[in-house]
């Protein structure tokens, strides 16, 4: 049978085509849907990465401050060490010199 220009089963196939169409149509649109979230879930993400980054370096910074600050104090005290085991060692000579002295006025 003839619809106005169609025959009846070109007609259900081109519908059937159409009905074809449209569910890779739905498909396709629920997976770019499906990528939009993810795309955004990657953005907060990404943000969060970023956010935690400038964290760490912020702490890299202050350890390296404090580091240096160490090694700092470290140095000076070294430094006082080495002036006290002279000063213990000059005053010891000086008391070993002042014993031999008061044994030789003694005697």
């Amino acid at each position: 049978m003839v619809f106005g220009l169609i025959r009846r089963s070109k007609y259900e196939e081109l519908k059937r085509e159409k009905d074809e169409l449209d569910e890779q149509v739905k498909a396709l649109t629920n997976e770019i849907e499906a990528l939009r979230k993810e795309v955004e879930e990657s953005r907060k993400e990404r943000g969060e990465s970023k956010r935690k980054i400038s964290q760490l370096q912020k702490e890299r910074d202050n350890l390296h401050a404090q580091r240096d600050e160490l090694s700092n104090s470290v140095e000076i005290l070294t430094k006082e060490r080495e002036i006290f085991q002279k000063t213990i060692q000059n005053l010891t000579q000086a008391a070993k010199k002042r014993k031999k002295r008061k044994k030789r006025t003694s005697s």
